[in-house]
This record gives C-alpha cells, structure tokens and sequence, in this order.
C-alpha cells in the first residue's frame, strides 16, 4: 500500500538517535530555515509527549516533529483543537491499512489515538505566532510502530495483526496526516468545532 504522495516541498533532517526531535526542530528553526521541515529519528532518549511528558520512543517507531507555514486565519479556538484535528487526520492516513478484524481507531481528547483503551499514537501541536497572526504550526507525532510495548500501549503491528509499515512508510503517513490537516484547515471557521 503507498501512501499518497506529498504536496509540500518537505526539508527533512533524518537523525539515527535524538534526545528529542522536538528539541532539534526548534533548534532549526531558530537557524532561521524556511518551513515546511521535519525532523524525524529511529530513536530518542527524552521524547516530549503532552505536558512535557516522557515518551518511549525506541527503534521501530515514528518519532516525528513538523513546521508548516501558515497564511490562513486561526482563531484562538481554532488553535485550542488542533491536537485533535491532527489526531483524526493520523486516523484518517493509517485508516486504509486497516483490514478485516482490526478494532476501529478512535480519539482521546486531547490528543491520543487510541485501539480501544490502548494508546497506538500521541500527537502534539503549538501555534508560532507573529502578534496575532499565526505564521507557522508544529506538529509532533510519536506513533507506536514495530517494537516491544507494554500495556496500556499498542503497537501498529500489533494493531495490523502482525503487519506494519516499513519506517519510510510511517514516514509518509506523519507527512501526510499533517498535509491533509492543512487542506482541510478552509474549512474550520465556517464549520462547527469538533
């Protein structure tokens, strides 16, 4: 299965072990380089999950952290549900890889995908402003992929029956989740928030 190809002209910095590529994104930014990027590991020591949280991220994983220019309005609403967004739209990507048997991808506010009470992804997201105009979003994603987990966690593979995208793959479907997150976005204030 492939997934969709990419819309944006991604700058990718691909590093084999991080502390955190939340760490390196924000370092890259403040060198002063142009958006759309990405930072992505096999592995980090001090993955940032919600609330700053520590997030287990071993080999086998998607450890995933993404700046996009944006030029659209955002209101401070808007901007509040955007974890949850990014979370429907990770759903919405991995969504075809599901078959038959597998339980159905849901959300837990704020910002989890969840296989029933097990967490296969968290999602994180901030608003870079420039006075009251956004100027770009951020988004990281830490997705279970294929490594060893305990409970409450799942993995893709484990989600898939034994099948799981290969590490470029997972790749694509982070990228993905954020560019479709960006084409729905024309539609967010005329419609009622999830």
């Amino acid at each position: 299965m492939q997934p969709a190809p990419l819309l944006l002209p991604w700058r990718l910095r691909f590093l084999p072990l991080c502390a955190s590529t939340e760490r390196e994104l924000s370092r890259w930014l403040q060198q002063g380089v142009e958006a759309p990027l990405a930072v992505v590991a096999r592995r980090q020591r001090y993955g940032v999950g919600q609330h700053g949280r520590h997030w287990q991220s071993p080999a086998g994983g998607l450890w995933l952290s993404a700046a996009i220019p944006w030029q659209l309005p955002l209101s401070a609403a808007a901007a509040e549900h955007l974890p949850r967004r990014m979370a429907a739209a990770l759903a919405a990507e991995l969504a075809p890889w599901s078959v038959g048997a597998c339980p159905p991808l849901t959300i837990k506010a704020p910002n989890d995908l969840m296989v029933g009470q097990r967490k296969l992804a968290g999602v994180l997201s901030s608003v870079i402003w420039r006075g009251s105009t956004p100027r770009l979003l951020r988004f990281g994603i830490g997705l279970n992929g294929r490594h060893p987990i305990a409970p409450p966690g799942i993995t893709l593979e484990q989600w898939l029956q034994g099948r799981c995208p290969g590490f470029d793959q997972l790749l694509l479907i982070g990228l993905a989740a954020i560019e479709r997150l960006a084409r729905e976005a024309e539609s967010w204030e005329n419609a009622q928030i999830m």
